[in-house]
């Protein structure tokens, strides 16, 4: 009897690594983010934390302007400043896949965390050619890659390393990478679904008349988180995918699970990004009244208020319990001149 008892507290008795109570990892240089990742980490079963396999976290957005590539924006501009100015002095690597990853609003981006734009000097000829430079000085370190198609992308992710390790093609030869994205990841969801059905369509007419069995197929989408993983390891960088929401029915606002659209990518966290909405008027409402209340409507568009909340589909209740302790998510607002985080 006592020796059930003794085993059965042991099995209670939960194993935590010497690494979860020092300081969380920088991942990203973005605190409310490299939290949320570490809380996932942390929370992993012991068998799976010898892993070194560096991170991949998912971006979804539920709809058209949601905030991801602004967010992205913002995680490029930490990881390409020195230093000096909070950043990590690497070099970023974006996919950019459906044409939406802006060179300019990410230039606008970098110049709101410049200290020298936010100066009453910012507008004399010489500090404006000053904070020029440094923005040129940082997009050099920002390597954009847009491939037309889902083979192309996988082809380009497998020829990082040959370039990044070739100094004579870019300035970063000399910068550990910060982190790979591809914005977005479902560019090529229904062309891949289409050609992989039209293919499993196809052989099991050749074969109906042998007999024999239809060879399983595979998306696309698999060689892409492969090639993904393999490069990150290569490089020992975390990677982000944005991803779109594809379900036919719209998104409550109320969920907070979502059904993942591209598994085959295995993010190690998945986040939902989405502008908060603003409150309808409710029905019945007087004319005076919606006249009264536009002006704080209005004010509540202009915020531009953002969140980013953990994706719950799926999680354990260990791991849930453990993102909610760091927040479950954080707040940003977009505004003409960049992203701001929530608090600053």
């Amino acid at each position: 009897m006592a020796e059930y008892v003794g085993k059965k507290l042991l099995g209670e008795v939960e194993e935590v690594g010497l690494d979860e109570h020092g300081s969380p990892t920088e991942y990203f240089g973005l605190p409310p983010l490299d939290r949320l990742l570490q809380a996932t980490t942390d929370a992993r079963p012991q068998s799976l934390k010898a892993s070194t396999a560096p991170p991949v976290i998912e971006l979804m957005s539920l709809a058209p302007g949601g905030g991801k590539t602004h967010l992205l924006y913002h995680l490029c501009t930490i990881a390409v400043l020195p230093n000096k100015l909070g950043g990590k002095q690497a070099c970023a690597v974006i996919i950019a896949t459906d044409g939406k990853f802006s060179v300019s609003q990410l230039a606008a981006q970098l110049q709101q965390l410049l200290p020298d734009y936010h100066t009453p000097e910012a507008t004399t000829e010489n500090t404006t050619t000053a904070i020029d430079e440094e923005v040129l000085a940082a997009l050099r370190h920002i390597h954009i890659f847009r491939p037309q198609s889902l083979p192309s992308a996988i082809a380009t992710l497998d020829s990082l390393q040959t370039y990044l390790f070739d100094k004579t093609r870019h300035y970063s030869f000399d910068r550990q990478v910060a982190f790979i994205a591809i914005d977005s990841a479902s560019t090529f969801y229904w062309q891949d679904r289409a050609e992989t059905e039209d293919a499993a369509f196809v052989a099991s007419t050749s074969t109906s008349t042998t007999g024999s069995k239809v060879p399983a197929l595979q998306s696309a989408y698999v060689q892409l988180g492969t090639s993904l993983r393999n490069t990150t390891q290569t490089f020992d960088c975390p990677a982000i995918v944005t991803t779109w929401h594809l379900n036919l029915l719209p998104p409550s606002s109320a969920s907070r699970g979502y059904r993942p659209q591209l598994p085959a990518l295995q993010p190690i966290l998945r986040l939902v990004v989405r502008r908060l909405p603003v409150r309808k008027f409710p029905p019945g409402i007087s004319l005076e009244q919606a006249l009264r209340e536009s002006g704080d409507r209005q004010k509540a568009v202009g915020e531009a208020k953002f969140e980013c909340f953990v994706n719950e589909w799926g999680l354990d209740e260990r791991t849930l319990q453990a993102l909610q302790r760091v927040g479950g998510g954080f707040g940003f607002r977009v505004k003409e001149d960049g992203v701001r985080m929530e608090g600053e």
